[in-house]
């Protein structure tokens, strides 16, 4: 998207573009600690009641929802913590291979949030929620993703342009 150009400054494209990764990255971890939190919260709600057998029927198929989604929850929130310290330290240190790491993970769980829509669509309509938050809230995580992918693709360009010019100057072509 961006040329690389130059100045006695350095590239302004690729700083801009180092900024927003780290501020995807803070996002990132941020909202899937708050997720973590939130779920955790729950889990532990279903510990105090230490056992099933005195819950009515609506309240254990609720704790044993909570308890099956564990892994489904848990799983990706703490692989988007991994991957976005990933991508911190990609950035920082150079290293291309992270970056495209991070963008070949967002645009899976972009896929992965679609199909969890298209399924969770169904059980909001049984309980007669709003689908329209559920619309809301998938069209601003799309955003957000596709916005993530968006910009660590334009980095990993940035950086292999750079990367290449810097070797170029290295072995006298420049």
């Amino acid at each position: 998207m961006f040329r690389y150009h130059t100045s006695q400054f350095g590239s302004c494209a690729m700083e801009i573009h180092k900024t927003l990764c780290y501020f995807f990255a803070g996002i990132n971890i941020f909202l899937a600690l708050d997720l973590l939190t939130e779920y955790l919260d729950d889990i532990f709600a279903i510990f105090e009641d230490r056992t099933l057998a005195n819950l009515d029927q609506d309240e254990a198929v609720e704790h044993s929802v909570v308890l099956a989604a564990f892994g489904f929850v848990v799983g990706p929130a703490l692989a988007n913590i991994v991957l976005a310290i990933l991508l911190i330290v990609g950035v920082y240190q150079r290293r291309p291979m992270y970056v495209r790491i991070f963008r070949s993970f967002i645009f899976f769980q972009m896929v992965v949030v679609c199909i969890l829509s298209v399924f969770s669509y169904k059980v909001i309509l049984e309980h007669e929620s709003s689908y329209i938050i559920m619309l809301l809230v998938l069209a601003i995580t799309i955003a957000l993703f596709g916005a993530e992918a968006w910009i660590a693709g334009d980095y990993y360009k940035l950086l292999m342009e750079e990367i290449r010019h810097e070797n170029l100057q290295t072995i006298g072509y420049l």
